[in-house]
């Protein structure tokens, strides 16, 4: 922050040591530039963002599309599964529990097996149809009927057989050969149906199998067509990831898989899209979740070129608009330079004044705002020449003012003097009240004349006060009492000085004297902090005010006091000069205020705001 700071200073600094011209240069640039680039940055970003929307759109639609395949194909193998299920002779012989003759097996070979056969030939997306038993009294039948054992160890069988006759969708990477001959790989990646079949019901019988090689399960996917730019991928239950090897798309971009699975997981959207950056690639994934088989299909769409595309347009719009402002502000320096000729002619003239030359002659013409600047500052010439003679001729009068000013100036520290004197005296004669009156009229006197600031502390106005009271008490024969709830804290709170004197003076002279030989007059001054303001409280038990006087002074006090009401509500300085002085230093939120209850007391509220002047030295 400070090093910001400084920054700032230094540039403020250095633009104002600019001249006006190259201050309205800059000014011109500015104006013109900022603008230009923040609208070229938006209209770039606006750009961008409609082109991530239209790619989205687009690539949402093409995984529309390879859903609605994707639905066929799970349609087709779920019925070619039932049918399978639903053939009589075919579960006839797969729970059969007898050892099957030779002309039995004729018969199932020519009838029922033969008939699930032709539902995979006529059906050639589906690359196997197989039914795995757990009978030990059917013979195998390549390549629909094989013993359980042969996928014992299948991670699949556990899950399948927990389902309880429940699909299962299952991805593999490769097509294994069920008999285990040469090659244990002889296919592609491929999708399975697995289903369990109980027969009775909760007897094991044997899992069927529909499997689909990838590259028919996904037409889109595995397509020879593609742009280059984008290609589809799946991520199945387990969060394996599958996708065509032959695709030019990942030889090109090294595509981080698992970023994309950890963006996945975040999602809880079935349908939306999210943005990757891999090796200074930025790529748009769009995906949708496909229930039926618990898988995510994603389209990854490289974003470089159409980023490079908008930074292109993007980088000629601010070339272009740095070469137009450039040439623009060539012009405009050119024509400020005229413009501003006679006002550099002035500021020569003026220097030279400022040198002590009076007698320049102020030689710009003309009628524009330069020339009446001029104009102004050839009469402030004359002026101050005239003034000049003026002071001479008036200096020797001066002087002798002066001179009998100082024979009849008394001295301060003269009439202080002479009352220490007086006090030294009563002392000496034991005259001790007097003594005491006159230390408190001293005091008063310095608070009063040695006036070398506007502010002190709280401590030293009450001190004042309290000097008052003592030379009140003299002549009201000692039957005024103040009472102080000043808190420790708020001794050193600044205030106006002689702004609680006046107060004072106005409860003893308005409040309390009227009764004052009837009772004890007590005034209280109390102190409070309350949110940031210091609350100072002045409260007399004299006469009060009728609820018609007190709004009436309260208004003289807000909205000012005619002359001749001063005596009636001021008592001298008067209420209204304190609560303009109050208003004048802090601000219109601060001042007094009175409350007052008829034959009660009279309370007059002084708001401030909280400034403790702690390691001030304080000077009355």
């Amino acid at each position: 922050m400070k090093a910001f700071l400084k920054l700032m200073r230094k540039t403020h600094q250095r633009l104002d040591q600019l001249s006006l011209q190259n201050k309205l240069i800059l000014l011109y640039i500015i104006i013109f530039m900022i603008p230009s680039i923040v609208f070229t940055l938006t209209y770039s970003k606006q750009l961008y963002e409609n082109s991530i929307k239209d790619i989205k759109n687009k690539n949402q639609y093409l995984l529309e599309i390879e859903s609605i395949h994707i639905k066929n194909n799970i349609e087709s193998m779920r019925r070619t599964a039932q049918m399978v299920i639903s053939d009589y002779d075919f579960i006839e012989y797969i729970k059969t529990r007898d050892v099957t003759h030779i002309d039995q097996l004729i018969d199932y070979k020519l009838n029922a097996f033969s008939n699930v056969a032709k539902l995979q030939n006529n059906n050639p997306v589906i690359e196997h149809i197989r039914l795995f038993t757990n009978n030990p009294y059917v013979t195998e039948m390549w390549p629909i009927v094989f013993h359980e054992k042969r996928i014992a160890q299948k991670a699949w069988l556990p899950e399948v057989i927990e389902r309880n006759g429940t699909e299962l969708w299952w991805f593999e990477t490769h097509d294994e050969d069920v008999l285990n001959r040469y090659y244990p790989f002889f296919g592609d990646a491929k999708i399975s149906l697995l289903r369990e079949i109980d027969y009775p019901e909760d007897e094991h019988l044997g899992v069927i199998e529909i499997s689909m090689l990838l590259e028919n399960f996904f037409p889109k996917m595995y397509s020879e067509v593609n742009d280059g730019i984008s290609a589809m991928l799946i991520y199945d239950r387990n969060m394996n990831v599958y996708k065509n090897e032959e695709n030019t798309f990942f030889q090109q971009h090294p595509i981080d898989f698992e970023r994309i699975k950890q963006n996945l997981h975040k999602k809880s959207d079935k349908q939306s899209s999210f943005q990757v950056t891999y090796q200074g690639t930025p790529y748009l994934i769009v995906y949708s979740f496909i229930p039926e088989i618990e898988s995510y299909m994603l389209n990854v769409i490289s974003l470089e070129d159409s980023l490079a595309g908008m930074k292109i347009t993007r980088n000629i719009i601010l070339v272009g608009t740095f070469l137009l402002v450039g040439i623009l502000s060539i012009i405009t320096y050119v024509l400020i330079s005229y413009l501003l000729k006679r006002l550099y002619r002035l500021i020569e003239l003026m220097k030279k004044v400022e040198k002590g030359d009076f007698t320049v002659d102020v030689d710009v013409k003309g009628y524009g705002e330069i020339a009446q600047l001029a104009h102004h500052f050839r009469r402030m010439l004359n002026k101050i020449n005239e003034l000049i003679a003026e002071k001479v001729n008036k200096q020797a009068s001066t002087k002798e003012a002066e001179l009998r000013a100082l024979k009849t100036q008394i001295d301060s520290h003269f009439l202080y003097n002479t009352l220490e004197n007086i006090k030294m005296m009563a002392e000496i004669d034991e005259k001790y009240e007097i003594a005491d009156s006159l230390t408190s009229l001293g005091e008063m006197m310095r608070y009063n004349l040695k006036w070398k600031r506007d502010f002190v502390v709280l401590q030293e106005e009450i001190s004042h006060i309290k000097n008052y009271i003592d030379l009140m008490n003299l002549r009201l024969d000692g039957r005024l009492l103040m009472k102080l709830d000043i808190p420790i804290e708020l001794n050193d709170q600044e205030i106006l000085k002689m702004s609680l004197q006046p107060i004072v003076e106005n409860s003893v002279k308005h409040g309390i004297s009227p009764i004052i030989y009837k009772k004890i007059g007590v005034i209280e001054v109390r102190a409070t902090y309350e949110s940031n303001d210091v609350i100072i409280e002045i409260k007399d038990n004299g006469i009060g005010m009728t609820n018609e006087a007190l709004v009436e002074v309260n208004e003289k006090i807000r909205d000012g006091i005619q002359e001749h009401d001063l005596d009636q509500y001021s008592g001298g300085i008067g209420l209204r000069n304190v609560h303009e002085r109050i208003q004048l230093y802090y601000g219109q939120e601060y001042g007094v205020k009175v409350e007052s209850v008829e034959g009660q007391y009279t309370n007059v509220i002084v708001n401030l705001p909280c400034q403790i002047m702690k390691g001030v030295r304080k000077h009355v």
